[in-house]
């Protein structure tokens, strides 16, 4: 296995201006780390078994995009660093349980606490739900997998962005946490990254992470680079009917964070996601 680079010169060599939203939130959680003591002290050993095959999160996205035409990560966060606090207070519980009536496959849940207000907490008291779960963090140091083991996450996010051709060490580290890994691509220069760590799932994140603006990806290259993949298109999904549109051209599943943390009825906004998509799959 590939050892692991050290955290302060994988955040330095990203190649992004200071000023980038990702690379703030990069340092922001590198001085996290070194105020913990675990960018270079000890980390807890795995305390699960391996994971190589699928597990829950990705059964779980499978299962629905068979059944229903298509599968909803449905996010819980509170504040990014481009729109600030813009549902800040947001109860977790009642906000989990609605997207669990309204028929989400998982959760993504946001462990940043600096720019979205995230907590490893948040990720604990939703094991209520018996749902899957995304840590969804920016990971950077085997120690936020396993604080992601902690917790009790069944999935970790890594973005291809950040980690490059470090990629394949973190997926193996964290497999080997008994931890799935949803694979981000921001664009398609960044493929070979994901193939050659295995990736199982691979997102493509609309929004431009150094900006933060949105584009348009589309699932057909993405298909024919990963075949057996689960596929998530990530960021930009503002209405169901954008869902819609995504899981039709060919993604098995979404993740919608802000549009579900903004709306006065997120259960019902799942529930016009899947309305069409069923009476199509009859």
């Amino acid at each position: 296995m590939s050892a692991l680079p050290d955290p302060a010169s994988l955040v330095r060599g990203t190649g992004l201006p200071k000023s980038s939203h990702l690379q703030r939130v990069l340092m922001s959680e590198l001085a996290r780390l070194s105020s913990t003591g675990t960018v270079a002290g000890p980390v807890a050993a795995p305390a699960r078994v391996r994971l190589d095959g699928p597990g829950p999160f990705e059964s779980a996205l499978r299962r629905d995009a068979a059944a229903r035409g298509g599968a909803v990560i449905a996010e819980y966060k509170q504040a990014s660093p481009s729109l600030g606090p813009f549902a800040a207070g947001t109860p977790l519980q009642a906000q989990l349980q609605a997207y669990r009536e309204g028929g989400a496959a998982a959760f993504s849940i946001l462990a940043e606490p600096t720019y979205f207000r995230g907590a490893a907490a948040h990720l604990t008291a939703a094991a209520a739900f018996g749902m899957p779960r995304l840590y969804k963090g920016f990971v950077i140091s085997e120690s936020q997998l396993a604080e992601a083991e902690a917790c009790g996450a069944e999935a970790v996010l890594l973005i291809v962005r950040v980690l490059k051709d470090h990629t394949a060490a973190f997926l193996e580290v964290a497999r080997r946490r008994g931890l799935e890994a949803l694979v981000e691509l921001h664009d398609l220069t960044e493929v070979p990254f994901a193939q050659e760590a295995g990736a199982r799932m691979v997102g493509i994140n609309a929004r431009d992470l150094s900006t933060f603006t949105l584009g348009e990806p589309t699932a057909a290259p993405l298909r024919k680079a990963f075949p057996e993949a689960v596929l998530v298109r990530e960021s930009g999904l503002a209405t169901p009917e954008d869902a819609q549109v995504s899981l039709r051209a060919g993604f098995d599943a979404v993740l919608i964070g802000e549009a579900l943390m903004r709306s006065p009825d997120p259960k019902g906004f799942l529930e016009r996601v899947f309305a069409d998509l069923r009476q199509e799959a009859r």
